[in-house]
């Protein structure tokens, strides 16, 4: 190929508070092959990332009550309403569509390059229409990838975009080089495992890769193109695989993701080059581990544990755990001591819920008392503890959620953030496949529709629209407040609101 040969790469999944890391990869492999590279980010010409959990505010209980009445209205119009005002007010790329759109024309006109990919999230697709557009003006081919293009309701919704070139469909980044020099002579891209492209009548024509077998094989990412002046304080992600160990809980969406198919770890001795490497490069002392599932695969956790000073002296660092009922989790009272004294100051846990039953229901893998054993002895060690919740399973009563109330006001001390969500149909997942397949199993809550281009299932509860279970929904919501409320205690305080 040759060496004057230029891609502009665009992410559109903006973050708040570090660059994007499939960006960093992709850049990365391009430049180990001799192609020029530039990046295009919303937050380079202004654009707030998402910020995923800001702190509350003298408003935000009464706001978070009002909007879980209004979500979980029986009129549809009131439903409505409210999912407009939330778009509304969500910030970043979507309600500041005009601005990314007129920034990336700018960037696109004085770049030049010869082919634009496009790195992005489903919420953005009249983004990416447009971004398309404007290439398609211009003779520029486009890809699109993204952690969702495998399922093949969303494949069926997005490879019609006028103007689009090919669907990146799975974990092609190896093959980059190559599909880059075919889309450039203007080829057969679906002749490349993982790339789709629209045949007669917007059908997809095309195969899914499957997940990468030697995740050490990925380059060390390159984030030289972000601008480390516009974050609050320099983050850098590192993941250590792709996947969950556990894999199971039936509502997750992450691990029917492209990425998230199956579990595979890197080595060790990757990972730990890969914290070196930031260390020097990037001036990192910060960072922020993004698996699924960080005790995965426990010898990897210890040896990040162990050598994470040695490659990275000084540095702090937060990650996700499951709290599993393995014989060996990785999560005994010396690895939580030695995870602290190695810089580990945040972890999150997935407790969803404080009752066993919808733990159960929902395949957690996890028993609630083990939970709580796990979050003394991690607060114990003073490392700060964040847990996920899930409002509105299938078979929730009111006893259910109050429970959850129980659970975290009996470890008050122990949590210092809970990120609590109404639960999320997403397409793809078990728990969509298992509606649709049996919905008899799911007596009182059934599928409203279904929108392939954003994989939203809409869906309805007859149990959360009770009184009784509002009411208890409204003590819930109360104690999250109550926790949330409070100052981050200072060992954590760098990295409030990452995750």
């Amino acid at each position: 190929m040759k060496t004057d040969t230029k891609v502009l790469l665009v992410d559109l999944n903006n973050f708040a508070r570090y660059p994007t890391l499939p960006i960093g990869y992709l850049a990365a492999i391009l430049r180990n092959a001799s192609i020029q590279t530039e990046v295009f980010a919303p937050l380079m010409v202004g654009i707030p990332g998402l910020v995923r959990e800001a702190r509350p505010h003298r408003f935000s209980l009464l706001a978070s009550k009002l909007n879980h009445l209004a979500a979980t209205s029986s009129n549809r119009w009131i439903r409505g309403a409210r999912t407009i005002l939330a778009r509304q007010q969500a910030g970043g790329i979507n309600a500041n569509h005009r601005e990314v759109i007129e920034g990336f024309r700018s960037h696109l006109d004085a770049a030049q390059p010869q082919a634009v990919m496009i790195s992005t999230y489903l919420m953005y697709r009249d983004v990416c229409e447009q971004i398309c557009v404007m290439c398609r003006e211009r003779g520029i081919p486009v890809l699109i990838g993204g952690p969702y293009f495998v399922q093949p309701e969303v494949i069926a919704q997005w490879i019609r975009i006028p103007g689009l070139s090919g669907l990146v469909v799975g974990e092609v980044e190896l093959e980059l080089p190559s599909i880059l020099q075919t889309l450039l002579s203007h080829g057969d891209l679906s002749q490349h495992i993982g790339i789709m492209v629209a045949q007669g009548l917007g059908k997809p024509k095309g195969q899914i890769a499957p997940p990468l077998p030697n995740l050490d094989l990925v380059p060390i990412p390159d984030f030289s193109d972000f601008p480390w002046d516009k974050y609050p304080n320099r983050i850098v992600p590192v993941i250590t695989g792709r996947g969950c160990g556990w894999g199971v809980c039936s509502f997750c969406s992450d691990v029917t993701s492209s990425a998230g198919r199956t579990y595979r770890s890197r080595s060790s001795e990757s990972v730990l080059a890969e914290l070196v490497h930031h260390r020097t490069q990037n001036q990192a002392s910060r960072f922020v581990f993004t698996d699924l599932k960080l005790n995965s695969n426990v010898d990897v956790w210890r040896s990040i544990i162990s050598g994470m000073q040695t490659a990275a002296p000084g540095s702090e660092w937060i990650g996700s755990v499951h709290v599993g009922m393995e014989v060996d989790n990785g999560l005994s009272d010396s690895d939580l001591q030695d995870a602290a004294a190695s810089g580990c100051v945040r972890l999150t846990t997935g407790l969803e819920t404080g009752s066993q039953k919808i733990a159960d229901l929902m395949k957690k893998g996890t028993r609630v008392e083990a939970i709580s054993a796990f979050l003394k002895r991690a607060s114990a060690a003073g490392i700060s503890c964040r847990c996920t919740m899930i409002l509105g399973y299938p078979g929730e009563t009111a006893d259910d959620v109050l429970a959850s109330v129980d659970f975290l006001a009996k470890h008050t001390r122990e949590i210092e953030r809970v990120s609590l969500n109404r639960l999320q149909v997403i397409t793809g997942t078990t728990l969509h496949r298992s509606i649709k397949a049996a919905p008899h199993k799911f007596k009182g809550f059934n599928i409203v529709q279904e929108d392939g281009a954003m994989a939203q299932v809409e869906h309805q509860s007859d149990m959360v629209g009770t009184l009784k279970h509002r009411r208890a929904v409204m003590r819930l919501l109360t104690e999250v407040h109550r926790i949330n409320a409070r100052k981050l205690s200072a060992r954590a305080r760098e990295f409030e609101g990452v995750m």
